[in-house]
């Protein structure tokens, strides 16, 4: 049995889409991104998350404001003491 659908689009060649040019690879192939600081991650989490249900937009807002360039990593970590 066979059907009678053709593909109409051009063939494209995606080999280029995986490579990485930094060369730093894990055990399983993938590409391994340099670390960041605990401020971009948290600044990152608060950027993603800025229309996010059940959060006070402004409270996110001035917490983005606040971890993107206003104090350094010692300021925030004296107001907000790891777990």
């Amino acid at each position: 049995m066979t059907h009678s659908y053709q593909n109409p689009s051009d063939h494209v060649d995606t080999s280029s889409v995986e490579s990485d040019s930094s060369g730093t690879v894990n055990e399983f192939g993938f590409s391994v991104r340099p670390p960041i600081s605990d401020r971009e991650c948290i600044y990152k989490c608060l950027d993603n998350n800025r229309q996010m249900a059940g959060l006070d937009r402004k409270q996110v807002e001035r917490l983005c404001k606040q971890f993107a360039v206003e104090k350094t990593d010692k300021e925030i970590e004296n107001e907000y003491p790891p777990l």
